[in-house]
């Protein structure tokens, strides 16, 4: 009887909001959410210096697409005004086409398996992983958005890094250990320029472990495992705008001795469908 008074209760209260018009906002929020095609995952850290351009460059393009967008900007744990540029991102765009997550640091990996989470929680079809620090060039996400149709995840694969040749030989050195360690191949395992289908996504990313750090890499050795189907798409990849990359070059070895061992504790994802 006292669960039948609180729905009552519960209904009447939401009947008054209506009628006062403060859950229209949340609505609104609903049914934008309900339309949403494509959530774009940004992991972000003390990135402040060229967060604002790099918003600029990709919700203009964004826009010209037509398509309805969200950008999920997960905060990891930055120290500079990341904050504060966020913020009034969030004002400009409003909470239909942005939402900020906030967490303690725990890497650019975990941060964009969370975005990933929470796209799937938000039942997008599809969700496309970037960085924040400019070296993702925006004029070639059309060709990427273009290639999905009859694949279930399409890569851009850095053909040409304008950010040095110790970056091109730590991407070479990379394949190989992938391949080694975990007997696929992955053209760019790691690449931040990713767009996949959401179905079926919970699931692999269930298969990699919590404490896994590199976790771009170990999802794209899952996807290639439980035969999801592939497109590439030739991209540039510019010099960073500013900032420090997650993963120096002075600490490769280190990251890359650790990713050695984690590939091989890295379960088959039996049982886990494809996306389309």
């Amino acid at each position: 009887m006292g669960c039948i008074a609180s729905a009552i209760l519960t209904n009447e209260l939401l009947l008054s909001l209506v009628a006062t018009g403060e859950v229209f906002g949340y609505e609104r929020d609903m049914a934008s959410i309900s339309t949403c095609e494509l959530a774009v995952v940004m992991p972000i850290f003390n990135e402040a210096g060229c967060l604002g351009s790099v918003l600029e460059e990709w919700t203009a393009v964004l826009d010209r697409t037509g398509i309805a967008w969200r950008l999920l900007a997960l905060d990891d744990g930055s120290m500079d005004d990341t904050p504060s540029v966020l913020s009034s991102w969030l004002v400009r765009l409003g909470p239909e086409r942005m939402e900020v997550l906030h967490h303690a640091n725990r890497g650019h990996g975990r941060s964009c398996v969370r975005g990933y989470l929470r796209a799937c929680e938000l039942g997008v079809p599809w969700v496309m992983q970037i960085d924040s620090d400019g070296q993702c060039d925006a004029s070639f996400f059309a060709p990427v958005w273009s290639a999905r149709n009859s694949v279930d995840v399409v890569y851009g694969v850095r053909r040409r890094r304008l950010d040095g040749w110790r970056r091109v030989l730590a991407s070479v050195l990379l394949r190989r250990l992938v391949r080694a360690r975990s007997g696929v191949d992955c053209p760019d395992a790691n690449v931040p320029y990713r767009l996949m289908r959401t179905a079926g996504l919970r699931g692999l990313l269930a298969t990699i472990p919590g404490d896994f750090d590199l976790a771009n890499i170990a999802l794209a050795v899952q996807l290639r495992r439980a035969g999801w189907r592939e497109a590439c798409v030739d991209i540039v990849f510019r010099p960073r705008a500013s900032g420090e990359p997650s993963v120096p070059l002075h600490r490769f070895a280190v990251k890359a001795a650790e990713l050695a061992v984690q590939l091989g504790r890295l379960p088959a994802p039996a049982a886990v469908p494809r996306g389309g």
